[in-house]
């Protein structure tokens, strides 16, 4: 398996070079809610979390001075992208090219605060420059902005009295971080832990639901839908709370919000997208290389006694994988709205691999390769991808190669993004998803 798991991370990574254009990584993306097909510039958004983190995992097991170079190009893109209000460009992944994203913007901190302490250790002055641009994000924008000291939690938007747990969950992970790095113990005393109390309040105690975690609450109404793939981004910041407090009730909430998530997985590794009250269920679309981060909760309980095997979503992952080294986005994307079971075919959204979405492939698989390994292997090249898919029920024709991504029916070209440019040379309406 570490052999195969070589070769996947290093597919992947050429993958990701396809994708880098002026500023940064760009590319399409699709969501459950919304999808950002037109503007394909780089998006300094959550996709540098896992990116930076993923080569930094691959230079700190080999030492191999070209990968912690990656990382330094990726932090460099964040920082170049720095608005004089602390905030990054584009930071809103399917809502770009807005600044202000949630959880993006505390995603790229973290990512800038893993290299700085990577840098620490080496004594390079660097390491100042990206704390430094992390800190500005952090006290000019998210404790300025979205702090709300009546709630004692971080809103999810200025003007709103909100909560999103997972996306705060994030955003305790990077205070934490810059604490480790600045000494400011109040960052964890007044805003992390205070945070984290609010998350384990939107979880379900007892019944068919304990340890779900509620998506959101708005004007103190909380919302209950449940999503299997939020909750597992719950884990990280709860677990990283109790490793700094030794508060207990951390360790509990991620334990049952986990065992939340396991309940749910099917057959074939893979997790509905949401559950409501009562047990309905929807099922589609299931994320593919978003799947990652639900690994990613699993290794990071495994010290703690979680016994769940990851191999069936490791399985799912894997086999998402395209000729061109990225990860599909999911499956079932037509069935979205019906949430009957698909057709043979994927649809477009399924096929269309994101940075956003492949870098939590990259971070989890690059933390699980065994420490030592010294060279990438030789890979083949990106090889082109093509595949009959479904567009609104009508077969379309997709492809990718390290030029473009297309998508076209009966000779009509209804997508082209040419890599690197900022925006899609061709969206035709029938894309244009409400």
């Amino acid at each position: 398996m570490q052999d195969k798991l070589v070769r996947v991370v290093a597919s992947l990574d050429l993958w990701f070079e396809t994708m880098r254009g002026p500023g940064g990584y760009g590319g399409p993306v699709a969501h459950w809610w919304q999808n950002c097909l037109q503007f394909t510039g780089a998006g300094l958004d959550w996709r540098y979390e896992g990116i930076i983190v993923g080569y930094l995992n691959l230079y700190q097991q080999t030492g191999n001075e070209r990968w912690l170079g990656k990382a330094r190009r990726a932090a460099d893109d964040l920082t170049a992208g720095q608005l004089p209000g602390g905030c990054y460009r584009h930071s809103s992944f399917e809502l770009n090219p807005y600044p202000g994203g949630t959880p993006h913007e505390a995603a790229c901190d973290l990512a800038l605060l893993r290299l700085a302490e990577v840098l620490r250790e080496q004594k390079d002055p660097a390491w100042q420059t990206y704390r430094a641009a992390a800190e500005r994000n952090v006290r000019q924008f998210l404790i300025a902005r979205l702090w709300d000291p009546a709630a004692r939690a971080f809103r999810d938007h200025p003007r709103v009295p909100s909560l999103v747990p997972n996306k705060a969950a994030t955003l305790v992970e990077a205070l934490l971080a810059l604490a480790r790095l600045t000494g400011d113990d109040a960052l964890v005393a007044v805003h992390a832990r205070p945070t984290l109390d609010a998350i384990l309040a939107h979880q379900v105690r007892g019944g068919a639901l304990d340890g779900a975690v509620a998506q959101y609450s708005q004007q103190g109404r909380v919302v209950e839908k449940y999503f299997p793939y939020y909750i597992a981004r719950c884990v990280p910041g709860l677990v990283a709370g109790y490793e700094v407090s030794g508060d207990a009730r951390y360790l509990d909430g991620a334990q049952r919000a986990l065992a939340f998530v396991l309940r749910w997985r099917a057959d074939d590794g893979s997790f509905p997208q949401v559950i409501y009250p009562r047990r309905r269920v929807n099922r589609y679309p299931q994320w593919i290389a978003a799947a990652g981060d639900v690994l990613r909760a699993m290794a990071l309980l495994a010290p703690y006694g979680l016994e769940a095997d990851p191999q069936p979503t490791l399985e799912w992952l894997l086999a998402g994988q395209e000729p061109t080294g990225g990860f599909r986005t999911a499956h079932g994307f037509a069935a979205q709205v019906s949430q009957q079971k698909p057709g043979p075919l994927p649809e477009f959204r399924d096929l269309l691999p994101a940075c956003g979405w492949n870098d939590k492939a990259l971070r989890y698989l690059t933390a699980v390769l065994e420490a030592g390994w010294q060279e990438t292997p030789a890979v083949d090249p990106p090889a082109p991808f093509a595949a009959d898919c479904t567009l609104r029920g009508e077969r379309c024709q997709y492809r990718e190669d390290r030029e473009s991504i297309e998508l076209a029916r009966g000779g009509k070209l209804l997508y082209r993004w040419r890599k690197g440019a900022a925006w899609a040379e061709v969206c035709a309406p029938e894309l244009w998803w409400k």
